[in-house]
């Protein structure tokens, strides 16, 4: 039998519970999931320790070990995944750093690292920016890329120097003062320089420009700052190590956000971005949904990711991501639940929108398959989920189990 599988990434799903709203319950056990836990309680279910226990995962080492591979042997840094997300085309040896576009006051304090997620007039911006770095290209006999990807997010690629080993500016908090990029190494020495020559010639020539003077006429914040964070090589996998040559499956990543799409082609997924995806709380939950259907027929697991969750956590909106959750189960789990075989649900880390950040809580999981061993657990939740037959797994163990439910796991001896 050919299983379809569908695994569904919800980003930033597990949180902290929430006296002030939901009586000491998470977003996640106050929502209300019909159509997700009425599948649940045909499932096994357990909890993701993402990368191990006790460690914070980032969203793309998050991912890296969903799709299976051991972030520690695996992972050089997010920049690349920005990058390759964007459709920037890499070449081996290329620095890439994931960039936010932000507002920072005039001495040097950053007022908002997301410019209130709000990209109006960026692309505007960068446009007339390509002047000033064909002077630093020139300069320096390097190659500078710099690409918007949804909302305040970015990339930028440097084409020509010998080491990505440089500081970063991003103190991940605001009212905190900017870094000055500081070579971690001497080869990386004309790296920081050319950094800190595009963001200090970005800051100057942002702050004048007419779309900062349109953005604050419409109550906006300035975006006239680069937030450099993620500095990585690109090496590219062997294409022995893609993921059809790893587990005998062919696979697509659904998505409207750019880095998880990176992440996505760097272990050799295909990709598809839906009309309407944006990878905010605005995507189109119903074209992911018709995405996905479309694309069961052509490959054998369809990777879906949801964003908002996690940027309502981040924005510290418990009651928006509860509702958010609820809109999941509403418009595309309740459109897919009966067209794959095996459905996988789970998040790639724990957000806590009490603290706006990534916690090292894991996540639940909840692996639906015609042959299965049901557990006791009736609803998809965090602590509903501790008492699944799963018990505590690693982020890498799902793709194994997954092989295991279509009678391609792994032998180990005779």
């Amino acid at each position: 039998m050919d299983y379809k599988i569908l695994f569904l990434i919800i980003d930033g799903v597990g949180d902290h519970g929430n006296r002030e709203f939901f009586y000491g319950k998470t977003p996640l056990e106050a929502a209300k999931k019909t159509n997700m836990d009425k599948i649940c309680r045909d499932s096994e279910c357990g909890l993701v320790h993402v990368i191990d226990v006790g460690i914070v995962p980032g969203s793309d080492t998050g991912h890296l070990a969903l799709f299976g591979y051991d972030p520690f042997k695996y992972y050089k840094g997010r920049g690349i995944f920005e990058a390759l997300g964007l459709n920037i085309d890499l070449k081996p040896g290329d620095i890439a750093f994931r960039i936010n576009f932000a507002t920072i006051s005039e001495d040097g304090t950053i007022i908002d690292r997301r410019a209130q997620r709000n990209d109006f007039g960026i692309n505007t911006i960068l446009l007339d920016f390509k002047e000033i770095l064909k002077k630093i290209e020139e300069e320096y006999n390097i190659e500078i890329i710099i690409r918007k990807g949804v909302e305040h997010r970015g990339a930028l690629v440097i084409r020509g120097v010998e080491s990505e080993k440089v500081s970063e500016t991003d103190a991940h908090r605001e009212n905190e003062k900017i870094r000055k990029i500081e070579p971690l190494e001497e080869k990386a020495n004309k790296t920081a320089e050319i950094l800190n020559k595009i963001l200090n010639e970005f800051y100057e020539f942002s702050k004048k420009h007419p779309m900062n003077i349109e953005r604050k006429k419409q109550g906006l914040l300035p975006v006239n700052y680069l937030l450099i964070r993620g500095a990585s090589r690109f090496i590219p996998l062997d294409k022995d190590e893609y993921f059809e040559k790893r587990y005998g499956l062919k696979g697509i990543f659904i998505a409207g956000a750019f880095m998880y799409l990176g992440v996505a082609k760097y272990v050799g997924l295909d990709v598809y971005k839906p009309p309407g995806a944006t990878g905010t709380v605005n995507t189109s939950l119903v074209s992911k949904a018709e995405a996905a259907i479309e694309k069961r027929d052509k490959y054998d697991i369809v990777f879906v990711h949801i964003k908002a969750t996690d940027s309502l956590s981040h924005d510290k909106k418990p009651k928006e991501k509860k509702e958010f959750i609820e809109k999941i189960d509403e418009v595309f789990f309740a459109r897919v639940k009966d067209e794959f075989d095996i459905i996988v649900v789970t998040g790639d880390h724990s957000t806590s929108s009490i603290l706006g950040t990534h916690i090292s809580d894991p996540v639940p999981i909840m692996i639906y398959s015609p042959i299965n061993r049901k557990d006791p657990v009736k609803n998809f939740a965090e602590r509903k989920c501790y008492k699944g037959i799963l018990g505590q797994i690693k982020g890498t163990d799902i793709m194994k189990i997954i092989l295991s439910k279509i009678n391609k796991a792994i032998w180990f001896g005779t």
